[in-house]
């Protein structure tokens, strides 16, 4: 699903400034208005002749990123749910699996003993893309995610609640 942070001023959001605090509100309320949080997607697109039609001719994403959560690594952390050793490298995958993108990003959170790491593994279609064309990518959004953290440590109005936060009232 492609989603829509509305005109932003790039330089700006990357230095970390208010403005990439609004984008980062206006995906926040995007991904949170998806009914169910997207699980009936498959079902909508592949069982439902209804709705089939219409949700396959939508584009195809390009990118495919997959959040798995957040694990405890080692024995001082606090997760409730350490990853299970039979888990570890889970990912990077299965080299031997096609892709269902060009581009497909695992990502997932570890809590150590100098607290959470996000750790991600891109995989990639290497007939369509070349690994500078990845390696690109992947800066450019570990540059966002250290923006993201420049804005939060600089603005101490930063974060704050959105209207889906507070379902049961107005905002």
């Amino acid at each position: 699903m492609r989603h829509d942070a509305g005109a932003v001023d790039v330089a700006a959001a990357l230095s970390g400034g208010a403005v990439l605090g609004r984008a980062l509100k206006s995906i926040k309320e995007q991904l949170r208005a998806i009914p169910e949080k997207g699980l009936h997607y498959g079902l909508l697109r592949y069982l439902n002749g209804a709705t089939a039609a219409d949700l396959s001719a939508l584009p195809v994403p390009e990118l495919g990123f997959n959040y798995l959560g957040r694990f405890g690594s080692g024995p001082q952390s606090d997760a409730a749910w350490p990853m299970a050793s039979e888990l570890e490298g889970v990912a990077s995958g299965d080299p031997s699996m096609p892709l269902s993108h060009p581009i497909e990003i695992n990502a997932l959170t570890l809590d150590g003993a100098d607290g959470p790491r996000l750790s991600a593994t891109i995989s990639f279609a290497s007939r369509l893309l070349s690994e500078a064309q990845v390696r690109d990518l992947a800066e450019r959004w570990f540059g966002a995610l250290k923006a993201l953290v420049r804005h939060v440590q600089q603005d101490a109005d930063a974060g704050g609640r959105t209207p889906s936060d507070l379902a049961l009232v107005a905002l």
